[in-house]
């Protein structure tokens, strides 16, 4: 099928512990870039890199998440969501997710995976090997 009948199939790597709060309820992915009008509607895969913010582990946020799992995948595919749209910060929109002066990245039916899928991530939005686009479009 030609990727014209389907939204593209992109991944977005996020640091811990905010990947796994995505796969808990964060619906907002903060961004100091636009999204490429053409990745609206995109199937993202929500990747764990392998670095951490160490202090986003005291955030109010994450802590009024249910209990994180004791150890977080690191190098790993843990949901599959719909980029809906994304705009820029205007006064506290996006609450509590939302960050001042940033894109806030909407993210729509975050699907969290059986189990985390072990890739390499990059930077900016990349392009999943044809079988991890599968596995997507398969969850979706």
């Amino acid at each position: 099928m030609p990727e014209t009948e389907n939204p593209p199939v992109r991944g977005l790597t996020v640091k811990q512990p905010w990947a796994w709060a995505i796969t808990a309820g964060k619906n907002v992915e903060n961004r100091s870039w636009k999204v490429p009008q053409k990745y609206i509607g995109a199937t993202l895969l929500v990747h764990a890199g392998l670095g951490l913010i160490r202090d986003a582990f005291e955030d109010e946020r994450i802590l009024a998440l249910p209990a994180m799992p004791p150890v977080l995948a690191a190098g790993a595919v843990l949901a599959v969501a719909r980029l809906a749209g994304y705009h820029p910060e205007e006064r506290g929109c996006c609450a509590p997710w939302g960050d001042p002066d940033v894109f806030h990245w909407q993210l729509e039916d975050v699907r969290p995976l059986p189990e985390p899928v072990k890739y390499t991530g990059a930077l900016s939005l990349w392009k999943p090997s044809p079988a991890l686009q599968q596995m997507a479009q398969a969850i979706r």
